[in-house]
């Protein structure tokens, strides 16, 4: 129950030595302050990595080929390793299931026309499935289609960049655009926010494309969905099939350039299991830091017991409680660490308001506390604040009346 002459009371004793209590004071309100900036710094390299891993389907391996770095079966180094459609079908093979997947092939530099305006932009070849697995977003019209891919119909779905360079703000759909020369229509329109590279490409039928830029069978890269696969089997998976595309491919096993495949799965648990470390020590700086205040208020407060031992004393013969000798001095340790950490609490959070805005990166973003992280704080505030009274009120409690009178 609030008690008006007891706060006052806390409040005289604490204004009576103010260089003693500002000093403790900064030290727990600089504790709060670090334990804050670091909580918002941690969340803004968090919030950049997931945003790298929102452009991507976190359930998914992607299947690449480069040039090999070893010698193998009679084969030289630096061999150029193709992988063609009759390869993804054998794949295919392989698998128990098949839950999505796109082939892809890159093409960089295509000159597009719409009316009287042109630029250059790169246009990939996909399947239907690409959508998912590259967690495009549509904001008009549809995607490439199952019928388009085995029709080799000639239509294109667009980047935001695209429609804005060269549509000027009018919508797309339905309209027809020069690509490479070939005339396509476009069907749908997309915008990627967490990649601005995607924003430039046009999408195209994987087969499409393949026929008019390519006139050949070479597939640049294939994605596969795992759905609901654990992590372990998603392991598994990705090892079957290396070791499999690699004797397939004449690549030595040791060879990381040659054929190389990099699962999602795994790399957003190792990053899960990152933040978690990260966390965990930035938790454990701050709780430190405010251990350190609390050893501060419980000196101040062993002092103030002793300077005031024949004030106690005389509460003591006068019929005070031990208890309400307890509260006192617990109340007073409590008021110190909140009011100070809640300082510090406002100060950390005010200036990552201030620099958040002018923070933009793409592993960099949004540096701003929780506001369940400044309740648990200010609720260790009071625990620190109650257990570092402990010891000062024990202390004032085992102080006998009689002795307390005499003392000088």
């Amino acid at each position: 129950m609030f008690n008006r002459d007891t706060w006052l009371e806390i409040a005289n004793t604490v204004l009576s030595h103010p260089l003693r209590t500002f000093l403790t004071g900064l030290s727990i309100a600089l504790g709060v302050f670090i334990l804050v900036v670091m909580q918002g710094l941690g969340f803004g390299l968090q919030n950049g990595v997931k945003n790298q891993f929102s452009d991507d389907a976190v359930n998914s391996i992607w299947v690449n080929s480069g040039r090999t770095q070893l010698a193998y079966h009679g084969n030289k180094p630096n061999r150029q390793i193709k992988m063609r459609n009759s390869d993804v079908d054998a794949m295919f093979n392989q698998m128990d299931t098949v839950n999505a997947y796109s082939r892809r092939i890159r093409i960089w530099g295509v000159t597009m026309e719409y009316e009287d305006q042109q630029s250059n932009f790169p246009l990939r070849g996909v399947d239907p499935d690409h959508q998912m697995l590259e967690n495009t977003t549509l904001t008009e019209g549809r995607f490439v289609s199952r019928r388009d891919v085995v029709e080799d119909t000639k239509v294109a779905v667009l980047g935001a960049t695209i429609v804005e360079e060269l549509f000027k703000g009018e919508s797309p759909i339905g309209t027809y655009i020069l690509i490479g020369g070939v005339q396509f229509r476009v069907v749908g329109a997309f915008d990627d926010p967490a990649s601005r590279w995607e924003n430039k490409m046009a999408y195209l039928p994987f087969t499409t494309a393949q026929k008019i830029f390519r006139s050949n069978d070479k597939v640049d890269q294939i994605i596969l969905g795992t759905g609901e696969l654990p992590i372990a089997g998603t392991r598994t998976l990705t090892e079957s099939l290396l070791s499999w595309f690699k004797d397939r491919k004449v690549v030595h096993p040791d060879d990381t350039r040659g054929v190389w495949m990099r699962n999602n799965n795994e790399e957003y648990e190792r990053f899960q299991n990152i933040f978690l470390g990260i966390e965990l020590f930035i938790w454990g700086i701050g709780l430190l830091t405010l251990l350190a205040g609390a050893v501060g208020v419980a000196n101040i407060l062993a002092i103030a017991v002793k300077e005031r031992t024949k004030e106690i004393g005389v509460r003591k013969a006068l019929g005070a409680s031990s208890l309400s000798v307890v509260g006192l001095v617990v109340q007073e340790s409590v008021a110190l660490m909140i009011v100070s950490g809640s300082a510090g609490l406002v100060v950390g959070v005010g200036l990552l308001e201030i620099v958040s805005p002018m923070i933009d990166h793409e592993y960099f973003k949004n540096p701003q506390v929780d506001f369940r992280i400044a309740l648990v704080a200010l609720t260790i505030l009071a625990i620190v604040g109650v257990v570092s009274g402990i010891g000062p009120a024990i202390r004032a409690v085992s102080i006998r009346p009689v002795e307390a009178l005499r003392d000088e």
